[in-house]
């Protein structure tokens, strides 16, 4: 379900709705010709590129829309970035209009969703609810699942990182990038290793992740988990074919930087 936003309302009043792109783009498949769609960008932009069916709303016009829209009519609104279409919905709702949606993210992220080809879209091969909810969490474009966020991390190396299997089976499932490197040099194996699921390490293993990717300290994964006693995934990497004599910058190979006497007995081969 779409996020309800908080607003100082009076109690007969329903709130304005944040929704991502993919819902948006549902809605207006869902509404049809019902649904309003309000472009509150300056009148250039709109008249560059717009979504077929919008109509320009400018603040100067609002009076002359509260008088002709019905208050039970379904009302979405974008701008440039998901700011300003907010501002709109809260008028809106302000004069007790029940359906009013703001989309998150503004134009750019909406018009890919509703000219993206069929499987990408939610036509065919809708994305599941969890990752939908996982994409709106962390601010990661719905359509370029490649797209690097906060510390350059992807769609696939965030939900490595917070151990979110299904998410990132999903995701695998959909051809995403599995050589992407964050700002650190990692990709997403290091990052699942982080998370210490070692199901999670298994599918990125069996999808062809690079198991000896060196990171920016020149470190690979089986370095890092000889060094955090990870021995599970120390075992599960050496198994998979990581190789134990690389050596980072200080000429230590993962047996040289193992924590503990499980890792070492793990690693003692390679002595």
């Amino acid at each position: 379900m779409p996020a309800v936003v908080e607003t100082a309302m009076p109690a007969d009043r329903t709130p304005y709705q944040c929704i991502s792109a993919l819902e948006a783009a549902s809605l207006i498949r869902t509404e049809g010709g019902r649904l309003r769609i309000f472009d509150v960008r300056d009148r250039q932009s709109y008249q560059q590129a717009h979504l077929e069916g919008a109509m320009h709303l400018s603040e100067d016009r609002l009076p002359l829309w509260f008088e002709r829209i019905g208050r039970e009519e379904p009302l979405l609104i974008y701008c440039y970035h998901g700011n300003a279409s907010k501002t709109f919905a809260q008028m809106f709702s302000d004069f007790r209009f029940q359906r009013v949606y703001s989309v998150d993210g503004g134009y750019r992220p909406l018009a890919r969703v509703v000219s993206a080809p069929a499987g990408q879209d939610g036509r065919e091969g809708a994305v599941s609810p969890a990752l939908e909810a996982f994409l709106r969490q962390w601010n990661f474009d719905p359509i370029e699942l490649n797209a690097p966020r906060e510390q350059g991390l992807t769609p696939l190396m965030r939900a490595a990182l917070e151990g979110l299997r299904p998410v990132v089976q999903e995701l695998l499932r959909r051809g995403v990038n599995l050589q992407a490197r964050n700002d650190d040099g990692n990709n997403a194996l290091w990052l699942a290793c982080v998370s210490r699921d070692a199901g999670l390490v298994q599918d990125l293993i069996t999808a062809g992740i690079q198991l000896d990717n060196r990171n920016e300290a020149g470190s690979t994964a089986l370095m890092y988990t000889a060094s955090s006693d990870r021995s599970e995934l120390v075992g599960l990497l050496l198994e998979s074919g990581a190789d134990p004599q690389l050596r980072n910058p200080d000429d230590m190979r993962a047996v040289d930087l193992a924590s503990s006497l499980a890792c070492l007995k793990l690693l003692r081969h390679t002595l």
